[in-house]
């Protein structure tokens, strides 16, 4: 019996692989925590081998940079979550052998609500056991914090299995037991910003929000690529409007914004209709010179009939005229044919930009707040704001090409605003994708959807008119001049609408135009264009001004 039971011990013995009788009798781990975050780590480890197994590797955490061995540079695939040395080169025969090993963690400090982590691998899973195991850690400077230490076999309870020692700046540490084969060790610390006064890059990892703001961005630029994409229209260039089109028109046929009603009023007065009149009560009098008929369009035949009813005189100054500006400015009328009949809609294309925004403030509340009960009132919070200001900054675009840039300055301020909220809250890098995508989805519903040839055609006479005025220098106005005295006066209105009367007026330098034919000032003709752009800015802001105040006034009940 005890013969058949040495028998069974025996084979047992030679059955056991050679790897098992492989390991490390000693390492000891180096690491030098540097200010900026990163750390310098030494590994020192004695190997006793009773045989080279093939493909013997080494693993170091999957971040390390600037791996050697005994001084020479190694490379190390990334395999697992760790990087594997290959010590083939290193170790050609059977016995002890000593090891150095070189590397550098370049973020092992993180950044996470608001609060520092330095997270170090001293281990990451050697094939074989180690028989003794210590490190030194030494910190850019002291810290009150414990270290929190967990393991593959014993995540809970290595702390117990193992002696530290804390002095100033630096962690000492030594295990009690033998390593098995396959074992990691990790340590983490909660550390002050004082000891890391260089920026701490924040270790990126996508979460549910960012694959939630990519998700939707992606659907977002997908929505456009199917049903919105074409080409920016290509100007034509001509001196005068597009037939038809008046200055209010100008916005809406080429951006899709409502009517431009006060520009509309300019055409108007430019063509004969209206005599425009300031008083010296700061009110401007809109005088009725003839009656519109269908040479014009049945939109502007109804409005000017509403405008002035059975008067003659209206005051651009008062409520009337501040609800047709608010009325007319909700309709754009005449682009059912710029369009092929099945293109997308920009509102829905930019609700799903918008939606991105939202979600980068849910992302900003997990930072902003640790208890779940505030995260979600804040996450509600964050998340409307976020797609308002992103609805704004998209709208940034929308002044490009006109004269009313309060939706530029808002898209900025929107902009800087989000920038700052995000910078709080960590997510600075977030919001540097973000609101870039949001001026570029403002710019991708810049001209609409897919444009028919006839809408091209329009946006782009409408583009070429507006780099026309620009352009003109005073050798063409002079020619242009001879043939049509009142040429500035008949382009002042669509170069106001277009935002570029001052480059328009600033082409004529010194040269003295005649009085304006629909515009009363009691000046002589003796002035330049510019002043009498001036002149022709100042009752524009005046019409313009009681729209503003309209719904305020509604609503204190005025």
């Amino acid at each position: 019996m005890r013969r058949i039971a040495a028998i069974i011990v025996l084979c047992i013995l030679l059955a056991l692989p050679v790897s098992a009788l492989n390991s490390i009798t000693s390492s000891h781990n180096q690491t030098t925590v540097n200010s900026d975050g990163s750390c310098q780590v030494t590994l020192s480890l004695v190997l006793k081998l009773d045989s080279v197994p093939a493909g013997l590797v080494f693993p170091v955490p999957g971040d390390a940079t600037d791996i050697t061995v005994g001084g020479m540079i190694v490379t190390a695939p990334y395999s697992g979550g760790v990087r594997n040395i290959d010590l083939s080169p290193f170790i050609a025969y059977a016995g002890t052998h000593s090891l150095v090993i070189r590397y550098k963690l370049p973020d092992a400090v993180t950044e996470s609500n608001g609060k520092l982590t330095l997270t170090l691998p001293l281990l990451s899973g050697f094939a074989y056991p180690v028989e003794e195991f210590s490190f030194s850690i030494t910190m850019p400077g002291s810290f009150s914090a414990k270290p929190r230490f967990t393991s593959t076999y014993y995540p809970d309870a290595i702390e117990t299995m193992m002696t530290t020692t804390v002095l100033y700046d630096t962690i000492n540490g030594s295990m009690h037991l033998r390593l098995q084969d396959h074992e990691t060790l990790t340590m983490t610390l909660a550390v002050d910003e004082a000891l890391f006064p260089q920026p701490v890059t924040k270790k990126w990892s996508m979460d549910t929000t960012d694959i939630v703001m990519i998700s939707l961005a992606g659907l977002a630029l997908v929505y456009w690529l199917v049903t919105m994409s074409s080409l920016p229209p290509k100007p034509i260039r001509r001196g005068i409007a597009p037939d038809g089109i008046t200055a209010g028109h100008l916005g809406c046929r080429l951006t899709g914004q409502g009517i431009d009603f006060t520009a509309m009023v300019l055409s108007w007065a430019q063509m004969g209709y209206i005599l425009i009149q300031p008083d010296d009560d700061g009110r401007i009098l809109l005088h009725k010179r003839m009656e519109m008929g269908n040479e014009r369009t049945e939109f502007e035949t109804r409005a000017f009939r509403n405008l002035f009813g059975h008067r003659r005189v209206v005051d651009g100054t008062g409520y009337h005229y501040a609800a047709m500006c608010r009325k007319a400015a909700a309709s754009i009328p005449g682009v059912q044919d710029d369009f092929y009949p099945h293109t997308g809609n920009p509102l829905i294309f930019r609700g799903l930009a918008a939606a991105v925004g939202a979600v980068n403030g849910v992302s900003m509340a997990i930072a902003f707040a640790s208890d779940s009960g505030w995260r979600a009132v804040l996450s509600v919070l964050l998340a409307i704001l976020g797609a308002i200001l992103a609805w704004f900054i998209q709208g940034t675009g929308k002044s490009l090409h006109n004269r009313k840039k309060m939706p530029a300055i808002l898209g900025l301020l929107a902009a800087a605003g989000w920038f700052w909220l995000n910078y709080a809250a960590g997510e600075w890098v977030i919001a540097m994708v973000v609101i870039p995508f949001q001026l570029l989805a403002g710019l991708g519903t810049f001209y609409g959807g897919k444009r028919s040839e006839s809408g091209k055609q329009v946006a782009g006479e409408i583009l070429g008119l507006r780099r026309y005025l620009k352009s003109l220098n005073k050798k063409q106005w002079k020619q242009i001049l001879r043939s049509n005295p009142h040429y500035f006066y008949d382009m002042a209105p669509y170069a106001l609408a277009l935002g570029i009367d001052r480059q328009f007026a600033r082409q004529l330098r010194r040269l003295r135009l005649p009085s304006c034919p629909y515009l009363t000032t009691g000046m002589d003709g003796q002035l330049t264009a510019a002043e009498w752009n001036q002149l022709l800015r100042e009752p524009v802001a005046s019409l313009d001004a009681m729209q503003k105040r309209l719904p305020i006034d509604r609503l204190l009940g005025r």
